[in-house]
């Protein structure tokens, strides 16, 4: 249970130190490249040292998917903070623990029972409610919004399904490997995106993505080892639950995002299915 706790406190921590660089208006691609960038060298550095040995070929084959996956669910996910609410743009990517806890039934076998079946079903619902929140201020509509959380909830699923595959297939001794492949993968593909765009990194954009890239060089080998602990079916929602209601209530509270009813009953709604998929 430690683990798991701790996971839920890591994970949480991560996507609120992308809301604190977009509210100090650094350019979010900057903070991303630099984040997968530093992630990369700081395990590699790791393993270079501790004389790691060679992991298979697969296993960084799937690091470098996993680091494609990476960077593009981290902008699509900064994009949509500047166009949703908090608390929807957050509560979508925290929900996207679902599609692996699917995923876990289907092809790894893991148990679900009918209650959480029907937290699945939950989900959806919930999904189609929470466009509608926040303050009416924000650019996008409710359409435009709607296809960035889905967009976010897919990305971000196939991301923890991809964690999730590094314990069936038995590399949970290479995880490090598989975390450094992804993160320079999704580094060089940040980089690359920031010269098609023309973007002009900043000397506090790029420090504050470094510094984000040392947390995450810890905070997911913590989410990896508490993967490797619990089933999927089980970790996934306890560690949901969690994290949207403090996603949720540091929104409100901490960053002062205001919630309509509607968005709330969406909020309450995506709550409900994860404490149903729970028990």
């Amino acid at each position: 249970m430690f683990w798991l706790l701790l996971a839920v406190l890591a994970d949480f921590g991560f996507v609120q130190l992308f809301k604190l660089g977009q509210r100090r208006r650094h350019a979010a691609p900057v903070i991303v490249a630099a984040n997968y960038l530093t992630l990369g060298v700081m395990v590699a550095l790791y393993l270079l040292v501790t004389g790691a040995s060679a992991p298979p070929a697969a296993a960084l084959a799937l690091g470098v998917g996993t680091g494609v996956f990476f960077i593009s669910t981290m902008l699509v996910l900064n994009h949509a903070l500047t166009q949703a609410p908090l608390g929807a743009v957050l509560t979508s990517f925290r929900m996207s623990i679902l599609l692996p806890v699917a995923m876990g039934v289907w092809i790894w076998n893991e148990p679900l029972s009918l209650f959480q079946a029907f937290g699945l079903a939950l989900a959806v619902a919930a999904l189609a409610l929470m466009p509608a929140g926040g303050s009416t201020q924000r650019p996008g509509s409710a359409p435009a919004i709607l296809g960035l959380l889905v967009a976010i909830f897919v990305l971000q699923g196939i991301c923890n399904t991809a964690l999730r595959a590094v314990h069936y297939q038995g590399w949970d001794a290479y995880f490090l490997h598989i975390l450094m492949a992804a993160g320079f993968t999704g580094g060089g593909l940040g980089l690359g995106y920031l010269r098609l765009r023309n973007v002009e990194p900043t000397r506090p954009a790029l420090l504050f993505g470094a510094g984000i890239g040392i947390y995450n060089a810890i905070s997911t080998p913590i989410v990896l080892t508490a993967l490797s602990h619990f089933p999927g079916t089980t970790y996934f929602p306890i560690a949901g639950c969690g994290i949207v209601m403090l996603d949720n209530l540091f929104a409100h509270f901490y960053w002062r995002e205001p919630l309509s009813r509607t968005a709330l009953i969406g909020v309450g709604v995506a709550i409900t299915s994860l404490f149903v998929i729970l028990f």
